[in-house]
C-alpha cells in the first residue's frame, strides 16, 4: 500500500477550487459547497429494510456585504452535513482507499467531526463529512477548507 502524493493525489480528484492553495504533498484540502441541517430522524434496523436516511434542509449562506463574492453559513450549536465541491475518483482500475477526515482549522474552531475510509470507485463519488458543531456556534464561508483527504493506492 502507498500513500498517494501531490500529482497522483491530485489526479484522481475532480472540481478543485485553486489546487495550489489545497494540494499539500500527502493529503488535498476539500471545501465546503452545501451544508444540510438534520430535520428529521433516520430509523435502523438490524436487517436494512426498514432504513430511512434522516431529512436534512439546506441551509443557504449569506454574504455580510452585497459586494461579497461568497457567503458565510452562521451556524449555531447542531448536527449538520457538508457536502464538499470536491469528488473523487479512481482513475485506472487500481484499488483505492481514501480516509476522509476533518481538516485541522474545522478541529480548532470547535467542530467535532466524523473520519471516514471511502472505497474509492471509477465513478466520481460525492464527499460530505457529518459535523457537530458547538453550542458557541460557528461560521464557515463558502469554499473554506473543512476537510482533508488522504489516498492510499493497494497494489
Amino acid at each position: 500500500m502507498t500513500l498517494l502524493k501531490k500529482d497522483q493525489l491530485a489526479n484522481n480528484i475532480a472540481s478543485l477550487i485553486h489546487r495550489d492553495t489545497q494540494q499539500q504533498n500527502s493529503r488535498m484540502d476539500l471545501t465546503a459547497d452545501e451544508i444540510h441541517r438534520f430535520t428529521q430522524p433516520g430509523s435502523l434496523d438490524f436487517g436494512g429494510s426498514e432504513f430511512e436516511p434522516a431529512d436534512r434542509q439546506l441551509i443557504s449562506p449569506k454574504k455580510k456585504d452585497k459586494d461579497d463574492d461568497y457567503g458565510w453559513w452562521n451556524l449555531p450549536g447542531g448536527n449538520y452535513q457538508i457536502t464538499m465541491n470536491e469528488k473523487v475518483s479512481s482513475n485506472d482500475s487500481t484499488n483505492m482507499l481514501g480516509i476522509l477526515v476533518p481538516h485541522e482549522h474545522a478541529r480548532q474552531a470547535g467542530i467535532i467531526a466524523e473520519s471516514r475510509i471511502l472505497l474509492i470507485e471509477e465513478e466520481q463519488q460525492l464527499l460530505t463529512l457529518n459535523i457537530c458543531v458547538p453550542e458557541a456556534g460557528c461560521n464557515i464561508k463558502e469554499n473554506a477548507r473543512v476537510a482533508a483527504l488522504y489516498i492510499i493506492e493497494e497494489h
